[in-house]
């Protein structure tokens, strides 16, 4: 008799870790499910959110950067386990930051990296003067948001740091771009005075004042510098002017020219492809995501006719394993179009290449791997 009353102890006992099991499954099936609506891409989201049982209730642990997600989240989850759910997700930025959770990049190319140390890949620049979202703070490194969404870990040392109203009165100041490749600030106008930092194309400068030829600059952090005035523009005289053309891009991509292959670089410093067709739409006032295979979703899919006769400079060509077989295709590579069977990319270096075996640049190896051709440009 005791030993059929321990089994039916048993019995009961694995019969209840199978339910509690499968229902932590359903939970984080939907947990999965509901990731694919609000981060989909995790390079520009956090929805790191797991369900667990702990004394016989289910708990939410996890961090997302998401509120409206992981009220919904909650929602979903109290229906599936019928009773309600200890909710430990953090919401990001995390409360220990307080009120300056914003950061101005006080450097002319500040490297981001996919882990906090620096060991790690890096994935992406920050430009001088650009601004990021704080979300949290691990072992002395910051992880922040790009203005583009991007995330990765960042040194404090790059950034300065503010609050909200800080960031808006930032924001509302008129801006310098620096238009060259690169430039040299100085503690005194001219050539003479001891340097205080570079600068490369694109950063953003606040200035305090003109001397002579040189504009007196203010950096996030306080440090007064001047800047060759040939080596700027008025930010909003430079949108003006510059409306995104195919002569435009072409011009900024032809001063690239030999400029050395970056993993991660997105700055006239080094580029990777991405980085490269980035660094050149953003100076023609189109903002481009970070990565190829996200570029690949910009813009309008164009035939490009079977010897590309319908493409036009300033196309964007992705690179990479063609859809097939029920699977979708993988993009690795993009390049700029410029015409004539002609393209630009930054492969070991920035360089000219051509899709028709009678160019005299040939890359085979990359006509072979050709997706698609997207257009970003403005039609006429």
């Amino acid at each position: 008799m005791k030993r059929l009353l321990l089994l039916a102890i048993i019995s009961v006992a694995v019969a209840a870790c199978s339910n509690t099991a499968m229902r932590i499954a359903r939970i984080n099936n939907s947990i999965d499910s509901l990731r694919t609506v609000f981060a989909p891409d995790p390079r520009t989201a956090v929805f790191n959110v797991t369900g667990q049982e702990s004394g016989g209730s289910i708990i939410l642990r996890g961090e997302t950067d998401d509120i409206a997600a992981e009220s919904i989240l909650l929602s979903r989850v109290e229906q599936l386990a019928g009773e309600p759910v200890i909710d430990s997700v953090e919401i990001l930025p995390e409360r220990k930051l307080g009120d300056k959770i914003y950061g101005i990049v006080d450097v002319s190319v500040g490297n981001i990296y996919h882990a906090p140390k620096y060991q790690s890949e890096m994935v992406c620049q920050l430009l001088l003067g650009h601004t990021v979202k704080i979300l949290k703070e691990h072992h002395g490194w910051l992880f922040v948001q790009s203005e583009d969404r991007y995330l990765g870990w960042a040194q404090p040392a790059i950034i300065t740091r503010v609050d909200s109203s800080e960031l808006a009165a930032y924001n509302s100041k008129r801006k310098l771009i620096v238009t060259s490749i690169f430039s040299t600030l100085r503690s005194k106008p001219g050539d003479k005075g001891a340097t205080i930092s570079d600068a490369v194309m694109a950063d953003l400068l606040s200035p305090v004042g003109r001397t002579g030829a040189s504009f007196e600059v203010q950096f996030p952090d306080g440090r007064i510098g001047y800047v060759p005035a040939s080596d700027v523009e008025y930010q909003d005289h430079y949108i003006a002017k510059h409306k995104p053309t195919a002569e435009g891009v072409e011009k900024i991509a032809m001063k690239m020219v030999g400029f050395p292959y970056l993993w991660g670089g997105t700055s006239t410093k080094g580029v990777d492809c991405s980085g490269f067709t980035k660094t050149v739409f953003r100076m023609n006032d189109i903002r481009l995501p970070r990565d190829a295979s996200q570029q690949v979703y910009v813009g309008k899919r164009v035939d490009p006719g079977p010897n590309f006769e319908n493409l036009r400079k300033g196309d964007l060509l992705f690179f990479g394993t063609k859809a097939e077989d029920g699977k979708p295709a993988k993009i690795v590579h993009v390049a700029i179009y410029l015409g004539g069977g002609y393209f630009i990319q930054s492969a070991n270096r920035v360089q000219i290449n051509g899709l028709l075996k009678s160019d005299t640049a040939f890359d085979e190896f990359e006509l072979n791997r050709f997706v698609m051709a997207r257009r970003i440009l403005p039609s006429k």
